[in-house]
């Protein structure tokens, strides 16, 4: 049976790896269509700038009305699978999360009297088939913000996937580190800065950062040790950068999930990653990499103490890959594992997908 599925977002615009690799490997007959124009995963500095502007203004303005993220389609299909948005038609639809707040255009919406109680009505309504949480980590703080028994029946674990990666490791001289994060600071990128230099002063490495929002007094102060890039083309990354690198440096302070780190695994590159969120759903200690726990209140801005306790964790758990060739192996074996038949893999993704459509079509 074919299925129709409108992919529906209240955005124009959509960046996230998880709908681009969502529309280019389908479940099985089905079929999707888009309400935006392009998934782009690739963003310039300044375009980057620019989105982020339009951004936060349409935040301060949304902030100000309390309203979540509500949309409406005229299409003839027969299924709309939302796109962290919440459907007003008499039709059935199911929506994906990464967090309960992204119901809403910000938190402040979210967790207010009139987001929750119209994030609740939405979500009980008959034609709201499956919530479809990005990780249990998700799952809890709908748990947490809406507490529904009904609601949460609905709910069912899905995890984003990624295709997999052609394995062509290039040949190369000295062992080579890599940083991947949008936003320098809150991604960890200082302290990744820091962990590389002490680094560098034990080993004869390569280390490689790449993020839009580096300042530029840090990279010229950094880039005469460390190959420094604020964005890199698809064909770069995947050709040349991961198949070069051996281990992923990734603290990943504000991340709700952390795309960069699946690319890694189907790479099998081991990470070296810092607790968060849904991270140790991602990571599994000592299996496909060393997860660092993570002190109360930690600035992202500058090194104090606590920042210092986890540079100084990432240095010793990098220093054991970087010294063990075996070590890296095992824990990237089993990192591409996860991503190639695992609960990151496109066919585990899609078996869970085509059931859920099916049956909320039928219902």
């Amino acid at each position: 049976m074919k299925i129709n599925v409108l992919l529906k977002s209240p955005w124009k615009f959509v960046d996230s790896p998880y709908y681009k690799n969502l529309v280019s490997y389908p479940p099985e007959n089905v079929n999707f269509l888009i309400n935006w124009s392009k998934v782009n995963t690739i963003v310039s500095p300044k375009l980057f700038v620019i989105r982020n502007t339009i951004k936060g203004v349409l935040r301060k303005t949304l902030e100000i009305t309390k309203i979540p993220n509500l949309v409406f389609t005229s299409s003839g299909v027969d299924l709309i699978h939302c796109a962290h948005c919440l459907l007003l038609n008499k039709r059935s639809w199911v929506v994906d999360m990464e967090h309960y707040w992204n119901f809403s255009a910000s938190s402040k919406i979210s967790y207010s009297s009139l987001g929750k109680s119209l994030i609740r009505r939405f979500l009980r309504r008959e034609y709201c088939k499956k919530i479809l949480p990005w990780t249990h980590a998700a799952k809890n703080t709908l748990k947490e913000a809406i507490k529904d028994e009904e609601i949460l029946r609905k709910t069912e674990v899905v995890y984003p996937a990624i295709s997999l990666f052609k394995l062509k490791k290039k040949k190369h001289d000295k062992i080579s580190l890599l940083f991947i994060g949008r936003y320098f600071y809150q991604k960890g990128g200082l302290i990744t800065l820091e962990v590389f230099r002490r680094l560098k002063k034990r080993y004869d490495i390569d280390c490689t950062l790449i993020s839009l929002t580096i300042p530029n007094e840090l990279k010229v102060k950094y880039q005469k040790f460390i190959r420094i890039f604020t964005s890199v083309s698809d064909e770069f990354l995947f050709e040349e950068i991961y198949p070069s690198s051996d281990i992923f440096i990734y603290p990943g302070f504000s991340d709700t999930f952390g795309f960069s780190l699946l690319e890694a695994m189907s790479f099998e590159i081991p990470i070296v990653t810092v607790d968060a969120f849904a991270r140790r759903e991602i990571v599994e200690d000592e299996k496909n990499g060393f997860v660092i726990e993570r002190p109360h209140n930690i600035n992202v801005y500058r090194i104090g103490n606590k920042e210092e306790k986890i540079i100084n964790e990432m240095v010793k758990k990098a220093s054991s890959l970087i010294e063990s060739s075996s070590l890296r192996r095992k824990m990237g074996r089993y990192g591409r594992m996860l991503v190639e038949k695992g609960k990151f893999s496109i066919r585990e993704r899609n078996k869970k997908l085509r059931r859920i459509y099916e049956e909320a079509i039928r219902r």
